[in-house]
């Protein structure tokens, strides 16, 4: 079986042939949205509590804890819609496609909605909040009470995703990213307007209806781009194609799914293994430095977004020729390879680290030095997320998710056993944490590697084995004869 895609062109026209500049500048205009919208939210995240809680009782700041919480149950199921946004940007290629998956996304919506909701109003939350995490009864009944409040948001992602892909697969990044930033500019705005009205009173409402401000402008402005741009340019169907089904999204959808629950799932682990593992009196300071997993995030979440490179343009387009694969990794490798100066810069040159933990996001001089080992540890992660992720954006374009499966598997395994090995050694607190971590990285890059090499020579290998297997049935059919002639 070939694994080689043949693309056909989106248009008649036959496309212009680019220099190698161009082609760098091309993907660089394609990325440059996705590398701020997925940078500007994470660093001001930290911000915006801070400046919820900096005017908070602590009655009020236990409210806030319990926000987080529930925001954490969401996010899982939101990291689920997420996925929505690779059926726009590989699947859907006709108006007929687009119809069939815009009711699929709604219905998906409002299961993942159903299922958060029957989480907040059922013993199952009670569970998920007061054991596993380990909180008092109060806690866990007013974060169910809020998780039913943001049961609503996978609906409005699951749709908003699916469109932002079909934003995406036509290289409209820029108004994905515009999409994006309205999102949190309003998020932003409703939190500063909210605190001074009598929201105050019940400071959980503030991030509450701040989070639907952003998601519902995201939602109208994400659809109305769809609408205005990539309309136009789906045919009402391609009679070279076969259909696009239910079954055949599903099936793609579900190793997808898999990688990035446990990928959201690996970090609220660590941390329960990492807190559960500290004396009472090192537990809070130490605790305290698994903040450096946002500090850290900040400088290399976009390279998640290199899986969007090889579908989007590894095609023929009216805009340009096919993009060998050769020319696509030297990009994503420069990617990476940028993400990790910066981390040099930032975290491994002596004193920056420091710098940033206690200037920039304000830890005490103390924790802001217990901190500096574990940033250089996660320093090495992007050249992980690098690779692993262009090299899924090749299973993605190939269709070929289910053999991401492994990864996904054997990340969450060995997350657990070196979390369980390496608490027994002198690594505590963070720098536990983000050892496990990494490796839990390095480890699914590697299957990640093995899926797509297997995928590489696989052709080869079925050939070797056809001609093999021919010249045996060969040498057996001719045994008769020779043994014929050799009878008086």
């Amino acid at each position: 079986m070939d694994v080689k895609l043949n693309s056909d062109a989106d248009g008649d026209s036959t496309p212009p042939r680019l220099t190698n500049l161009q082609k760098f500048g091309m993907l660089s205009r394609f990325m440059l949205p996705l590398v701020i919208t997925n940078m500007v939210p994470d660093a001001a995240e930290q911000v915006l509590t801070r400046g919820i809680t900096s005017i908070a009782s602590d009655e009020m700041t236990t409210l806030l804890a319990s926000y987080g919480l529930a925001y954490y149950v969401t996010k899982i199921l939101i990291s689920v819609a997420n996925e929505q946004r690779h059926v726009g940007i590989v699947l859907v290629k006709t108006w007929q496609d687009q119809v069939r998956m815009t009711i699929f996304s709604i219905v998906n919506g409002i299961f993942l909605s159903s299922l958060l909701f029957i989480i907040g109003l059922s013993p199952l939350g009670i569970l998920l909040i007061r054991d596993l995490h380990g909180q008092s009864e109060e806690v866990a009944t007013i974060t169910c009470r809020i998780i039913t409040y943001l049961s609503p948001i996978p609906f409005l992602e699951a749709i908003a995703y699916y469109f932002e892909g079909g934003l995406i697969g036509h290289k409209f990044t820029g108004y994905a990213g515009i999409a994006k930033i309205t999102d949190f500019a309003m998020q932003t705005v409703f939190t500063v307007a909210l605190l001074f009205t009598s929201t105050r009173t019940e400071p959980v409402l503030v991030p509450v209806f701040s989070l639907y401000a952003g998601i519902i402008g995201r939602f109208v402005i994400v659809i109305g781009f769809w609408v205005i741009l990539v309309r136009r340019l789906l045919p009402d169907r391609k009679p070279t194609e076969k259909s696009l089904t239910v079954a055949s999204t599903i099936w793609f959808l579900i190793p997808l799914v898999m990688v990035r629950v446990v990928q959201v799932t690996s970090r609220p682990i660590i941390n329960l293994v990492v807190s559960r593992t500290l004396s009472e009196t090192a537990g809070p300071k130490a605790a305290a430095q698994v903040t450096v997993y946002p500090a850290g995030r900040v400088v290399f979440s976009w390279l998640n977004d290199l899986r969007t490179i090889p579908p989007t343009f590894h095609k023929v387009t009216p805009q340009h020729e096919k993009f060998k694969i050769k020319t696509l990794s030297i990009y994503a490798t420069f990617c990476t390879m940028s993400a990790f100066t910066i981390n040099f810069l930032l975290y491994i040159i002596p004193g920056a680290a420091y710098f940033v933990m206690n200037t920039l996001i304000g830890l005490n001089s103390e924790l802001a030095e217990l901190s500096v080992l574990p940033l250089r540890i996660f320093s090495i992660v992007c050249l992980c997320i690098g690779p692993r992720a262009y090299l899924t954006g090749i299973l993605i374009m190939k269709k070929k998710t289910m053999y991401l499966t492994p990864s996904a598997l054997f990340r969450f395994l060995g997350l657990i056993l070196f979390l369980s090995t390496l608490s027994n050694t002198r690594l505590s607190g963070a720098n536990l944490g983000i050892t496990s971590l990494l490796l839990g990285f390095v480890l699914e890059a590697i299957f990640v590697v093995a899926a797509v090499t297997f995928l590489r020579y696989k052709p080869k290998l079925c050939s070797r084995t056809k001609h093999s297997v021919e010249d045996d049935s060969t040498a057996t059919e001719a045994m008769p004869l020779s043994n014929t002639k050799s009878q008086p």
